[in-house]
């Protein structure tokens, strides 16, 4: 069908006809026209003033010379600097002295708050309280001392760990690897159970007091009291990483314990676990306790 003047808009028709309806060949309206060259300007302002088209190694660099790349850059460089100045103090100062600045926490203690979440809470929980297996970080009890360097030494070099200095501290297996026979670990689980103040066999713990200071007292000292210098807790106090009930402790005595503490001087810098150091102390009751 040929194009047509219609009679009602005076427009052509395109020559197509569908059941009787006409199709008009009606104009782009100007607007549209306007606003598609317009776009078009703009785009090639913004190809003069940006980088923009590819080549096969490089790209027009633009008449600005702006690089979205170099701006992040600048942008992080400017964030170390603030870092830097902030921090400043962690840098310069031991964690001793940094512990002895009373105006510290309140500064501090909410990035050291997400410095500790982010490495630490997994295992620590988000209270610092512990769960089964991780002590608690804020009762005052420790393994080697609440002193700052000790615990800042702790975080470096971590506890079993593959670090060169790591601490080290191991519960052997004494029923598993035979080292006491399986009556004999009976009397000294009652023994334990005797100076922590628990239920137990008068007669048993009596026996296993000798076995105990035969082959525990080496590092959980006399009378169970623990030993700061090898790591090795308290068993007369209520703070128990295991559990502190007879079958925890028989557990413990059959097949040894070796918890890790993972070494942190490979992902957190010198300054981080300085702060973590501090955290720690901010949450404890700052008293070192066996």
């Amino acid at each position: 069908m040929t194009p047509e003047r219609d009679e009602v808009s005076g427009e052509l028709t395109t020559g197509h006809e569908w059941n009787g309806i006409k199709e008009l060949n009606t104009p782009i309206p100007k607007v549209f026209r306007i606003w598609l060259w317009g776009s078009i300007a703009i785009c090639v302002v913004y190809w003069l003033l940006y980088p923009a088209w590819p080549f096969v190694s490089d790209y027009t660099k633009g008449v600005l010379g702006y690089s979205s790349r170099l701006d992040v850059q600048e942008k992080v460089a400017d964030g170390r600097a603030l870092r830097a100045e902030t921090f400043a103090p962690f840098e310069t100062l031991d964690v001793t002295t940094l512990s002895e600045d009373p105006d510290l926490q309140a500064r501090y203690e909410p990035a050291a708050q997400v410095l500790y979440r982010d490495n630490c809470s997994v295992c620590h929980g988000r209270d610092l309280q512990g769960q089964e297996s991780f002590p608690n970080l804020t009762d005052g009890h420790w393994l080697w001392s609440s002193t700052p360097e000790e615990i800042e030494y702790t975080l470096q070099v971590g506890i079993n760990t593959t670090h060169e200095d790591t601490r080290y501290a191991e519960m052997p297996a004494f029923g598993r690897d035979e080292m006491l026979a399986a009556a004999e670990i009976s009397d000294v689980t009652d023994y334990v159970l005797q100076i922590s103040g628990q239920p137990h066999d008068a007669t048993a713990a009596a026996r296993g007091e000798d076995l105990f200071a035969e082959n525990c007292s080496g590092c959980h000292n006399d009378g169970g009291v623990g030993g700061l210098e090898s790591g090795a807790p308290s068993l007369t106090d209520e703070a128990w990483i295991y559990g502190k009930g007879p079958d925890a402790i028989l557990e413990t005595l059959k097949n040894g314990r070796a918890g890790v503490m993972p070494s942190w001087s490979t992902r957190l810098s010198p300054a981080e676990i300085k702060l973590l150091t501090l955290y720690v102390l901010w949450a404890g009751e700052g008293d070192a306790k066996q």
